[in-house]
C-alpha cells in the first residue's frame, strides 16, 4: 500500500535525517527501533535490508473465478466468517477465515495458533489474501496464506505484489518495517553515484539509486540479484579502498631494508642442510618473500598455513636473510609457552649452522620470566648486535628493548597482538628505515576472510603438509559414553607402545557456574584412580613458568605419559611420541580451538587419534554442527570456511580489535568473487590516484563508512 511522505531533493539530507522523519514513524516507533535494530536515522532503516532468499511472491491479483491452481494469487474480497478449531489431545488453535470475493467465490485461509486474528480481523473486514491456490476436497484454500486490510474501496498496489521479509522484532514486525522503508524510499530524491562509471560498467551493475530502491521493492523476483551484487560491491570495495589508501601511506611514507636472499649465505646453508626438501607451497613461500626483502619497500607479508605446514621453517628462513646482511631478526610469540616452544624448534632446526657456536648465530630467547641479572646483559648483547636471533613474548615490547640494527620482525598468530604492539616493534630502529614484517598464522583463515581483515597485506598460503605426517582420526562421543573405559584401555596400549597422550580440558579448576571438566579436578582423578601406575602430569596457565616447564619436560621425555592440560598448549607445542588427544567437553571450543589442539598429535610417524568427549552429543554424532564438522576432516582451510558459515562473519570481525564495520549484505563464503574483484578493483584505483582526488564521491562514501579513526584501526602490517 502507498504511504505519502513529501520527496526530499537532497538525498544525503534526507538519509541523514532521524528515522522519525519518515512518514507513520511515532517517537515511540523511532525509539523501539533503535533500541531493538540500532535504526536511528533514515540511512540506517534503508540498509537494514530485507532477508536475502525470503521474498515472496504474492501473485497477481486475479477473481477467484479465473484463478489458477498451484500459482501464487492475490484474492480481494471481504471476510464472511471466522471457524477457530482446537483439535482434541493437540495444544493448535486453527483459526480459518472464509474470504468472499467481488464475484460471489468463496477461499478459505487458515492461520495455525493464531485465535487473535479473529478478533482483529471480524467478519465483514474488506482484506487481500495471499498465497498459493489449492482444491481440498471440494472447497477452494489459499495455502500459506498472507492477509492484508483494505480500506473501502482500496485495491493492492500491483508494487506490492513481491513482499520482502525483513530482520524484525516481535515489537517491529516485518511487514511494519516493509511500510517505514517504503516511506523512506518514497522521500528519498535521486541518489548520485559515488562508484566510478567504469567500475559500473567493468562489472555490469546497476546504478546506486536503482540498487537501493529496487532491493526493498522488486518489481519481480529476477530483479533482486542485480540489486544485491550492487550493494554487496559497494561495501566490499570500501573496505578495501580503506585498507589499501592505509598500505599506500604507510608504504609511501616507509624506507625499507634490502636484504635479499644471499648464495651461500646462512638462509641457502640452511635450506641446503635439511633431512628433506621443502614442500611446493614452502618454496613458492621462498620466493615471495625472498621477493618481498629484496624490495626497497618494507615487506608486509601475511603467512598462513594448516596445522603442521611448515610455517616455523618459513619463518627461520625469513630471518636468516636479515643475519646474512648483518641485521637482527625478532620473532614475537603470544605466550611463553609457544616462545619457548620456538626457541627449542629453532634450536634444533639451526643446530646444523653452529647456533649459539662461537662462529654461528646467536639464538635468545626474552620473556616476562627472564631473570633480571641475564635479562640486563642480554639487552646489552641486543643493543650492540651480539644477539642476531631473538624470540620473545610481549616483554619485546618494552621501551628498555633497544636493537642495533632490527631487520625482520616475524609476527605468530597474529590475531593476538593488536596494531599497536606491530607498530612498536616496527619502531625499533633507530633511523628512518622500517624493518620487514612477516604475519604468521596459526589457525587457517578462509581466503575470503584474508584477502578482507588482511586486505593490505600481501597472502601466502602453505596448503601442503610436509612428507610423513599422519592423518587423525576423529570420534565425537557423549561425556557419560560406556565407551570411555575402553578408551582409557586403549590409552594404556600405545602408552607401553612408547606413545603419549593429551587429556585437554576448558576449566583449570571447578567452577560453580559451570557445569564442565576442570584440569586440577580431572588430573586428580586420572593419577589416582584410572592411571595410578602411570606418569600422568598438569600444566596449565595459573602454574609458574617453572612448573610449567617441568611437567612439560617430563613429558616430553617421557618421565610423564599423560599430559592434563587446559588450552596453553593450543598451538607450538611439539611432542612427536603424543598420539592420542582427548577433549573434555569439546563443545566448550570453537572449531579454530579444536583443530588446533588437535594439531598436537600426528606429528610423528605412528597413526593418531583425536576424541571429542561431549554433554551434548550423541552416538551419532550428529548433535554438534561444529562436532561433526572437526569430525570429518582433518583441512583446516576447509574448517575455517564451516567456522565462518556458522558463526557468520560478525562473529569474526572484533570492531573493537580490527575497526571493520558490519558487513550488512555481503557474505564473505557466498561472495568470494565479490572479494576478489573488489580487492583488485581497489588496488588499481588507489595506485592511480591514492588520495581518490579525481573520485571525490567516492572519497567521500570511505570517509563515511569508516572516518579517520577507523581507518587509521585498518592497518595490518
Amino acid at each position: 500500500m502507498t504511504v505519502g511522505t513529501a520527496v526530499t531533493t537532497d538525498a544525503q539530507a534526507w538519509l541523514a535525517a532521524p528515522v522519525s522523519s519518515v512518514e507513520g514513524v511515532t517517537g515511540r516507533a523511532a525509539t523501539t527501533l533503535e533500541r531493538a535494530l540500532g535504526i536511528v536515522a533514515v540511512r540506517d532503516l534503508l540498509e537494514h535490508y530485507p532477508h536475502q532468499g525470503r521474498y515472496r511472491d504474492i501473485g497477481e491479483q486475479v477473481a477467484l473465478a479465473d484463478a489458477p491452481l498451484g500459482e501464487p494469487v492475490t484474492i480481494v474480497g471481504t471476510i464472511g466468517r471466522w471457524n477457530v478449531i482446537r483439535p482434541r489431545g493437540r495444544r493448535l488453535t486453527i483459526a480459518k477465515a472464509q474470504v468472499v470475493d467481488d464475484g460471489g467465490g468463496r477461499v478459505e485461509a487458515s492461520f495455525f495458533n493464531q485465535e487473535w486474528r479473529a478478533r482483529q480481523t471480524p467478519a465483514g473486514t474488506r482484506v487481500a489474501v495471499s498465497g498459493t491456490l489449492e482444491r481440498f476436497r471440494s472447497a477452494l484454500q489459499v495455502r500459506n496464506p498472507k492477509l492484508v486490510v483494505l480500506e473501502e474501496g482500496e485495491a493492492p498496489d500491483e508494487t506490492d505484489r513481491i513482499q520482502p521479509t525483513y530482520p524484525a522484532t516481535e515489537a517491529l514486525p516485518s511487514a511494519r518495517i516493509a511500510r517505514y522503508a517504503t516511506a523512506a524510499l518514497q522521500g528519498l530524491g535521486f541518489l548520485p553515484d559515488y562508484l566510478p562509471i567504469e567500475l559500473r560498467r567493468r562489472h555490469g551493475l546497476l546504478d546506486l539509486d536503482t540498487a537501493l530502491r529496487r532491493i526493498h521493492r522488486p518489481a519481480g523476483l529476477d530483479e533482486v540479484g542485480a540489486a544485491r551484487d550492487r550493494l554487496v560491491y559497494d561495501e566490499l570495495l570500501s573496505l578495501q579502498v580503506g585498507l589499501q589508501q592505509r598500505r599506500h601511506r604507510l608504504e609511501s611514507e616507509a624506507v625499507g631494508l634490502a636484504q635479499p636472499p644471499l648464495a651461500g649465505g646462512l638462509a641457502e646453508r640452511f635450506l641446503a642442510g635439511l633431512p628433506f626438501p621443502p614442500t611446493g607451497a614452502q618454496s613458492r613461500a621462498f620466493d615471495g618473500i625472498g621477493a618481498d626483502l629484496a624490495a626497497a619497500k618494507p615487506m608486509h607479508r601475511l603467512l598462513q598455513g594448516d596445522v603442521g605446514s611448515g610455517k616455523t621453517l618459513v619463518a627461520a628462513w625469513t630471518m636468516l636473510c636479515a643475519l646474512d646482511h648483518g641485521h637482527q631478526a625478532v620473532l614475537m610469540a603470544p605466550t611463553e609457552v609457544l616462545a619457548e616452544q620456538h626457541l627449542r624448534t629453532f634450536t634444533a632446526l639451526l643446530a646444523p649452522l653452529g647456533v649459539n657456536a662461537p662462529a654461528g648465530p646467536r639464538l635468545e630467547l626474552l620473556t616476562g620470566s627472564t631473570a633480571l641479572r641475564r635479562r640486563r646483559g642480554l639487552l646489552a648483547e641486543l643493543a650492540v648486535g651480539d644477539v642476531g636471533l631473538l624470540i620473545g613474548t610481549h616483554a619485546v615490547l618494552e621501551d628498555v628493548v633497544a636493537f642495533d640494527a632490527l631487520g625482520v620482525v616475524v609476527v605468530d598468530e597474529q590475531h593476538r597482538f593488536g596494531v599497536e604492539h606491530r607498530t612498536r616493534l616496527r619502531d625499533k630502529r633507530t633511523d628512518d628505515r622500517s624493518p620487514d614484517v612477516l604475519v604468521m598464522t596459526a589457525t587457517p583463515i578462509p581466503r575470503s576472510l584474508a584477502l578482507t581483515l588482511y586486505g593490505d597485506l600481501d597472502v601466502t598460503v602453505l596448503d601442503e603438509l610436509p612428507p610423513g605426517r599422519q592423518q587423525v582420526v576423529t570420534r565425537v562421543l557423549p561425556s557419560a559414553s560406556p565407551r570411555r573405559a575402553r578408551l582409557y584401555d586403549f590409552v594404556r596400549e600405545r602408552v607401553a607402545a612408547g606413545e603419549r597422550v593429551y587429556v585437554v580440558c576448558p576449566l583449570v579448576s571447578e567452577s560453580e557456574a559451570l557445569d564442565v571438566a576442570a584440569a586440577e579436578d580431572v588430573h586428580r582423578r586420572l593419577a589416582d584412580e584410572v592411571f595410578a601406575d602411570l606418569g600422568v602430569a598438569l600444566v596449565h596457565g595459573r602454574l609458574s613458568g617453572v612448573q610449567r616447564d617441568a611437567a612439560m619436560e617430563a613429558f616430553r621425555s617421557g618421565a610423564a605419559q599423560v599430559l592434563v592440560a587446559t588450552t596453553v598448549i593450543e598451538v607450538g607445542v611439539d611432542v612427536p611420541e603424543a598420539t592420542v588427544m582427548i577433549i573434555e567437553d569439546a563443545d566448550r571450543f570453537g572449531i579454530s580451538q579444536l583443530h588446533q589442539l588437535r594439531g598436537r598429535v600426528g606429528r610423528g610417524t605412528a597413526r593418531s587419534y583425536c576424541v571429542l568427549f561431549s554433554s551434548a552429543a550423541s552416538d551419532d554424532e550428529g548433535d554438534s554442527p561444529r562436532l561433526a564438522a572437526v569430525a570429518a576432516t582433518t583441512d583446516g582451510f576447509r574448517l575455517a570456511e564451516t567456522d565462518l558459515e556458522l558463526r557468520g562473519e560478525g562473529s569474526l570481525f572484533d570492531t573493537r580489535q580490527s575497526g571493520l564495520p558490519d558487513l550488512k549484505l555481503a557474505k564473505l563464503v557466498r561472495d568470494f568473487p565479490w572479494v576478489v574483484r573488489s580487492r583488485e578493483d581497489a588496488r588499481e584505483l588507489v595506485a592511480s590516484d591514492p588520495d581518490l582526488a579525481g573520485h571525490p564521491l567516492l572519497a567521500a562514501e570511505v570517509r563515511r563508512r569508516y572516518g579517520d579513526e577507523r581507518l587509521a584501526a585498518l592497518e595490518t602490517g
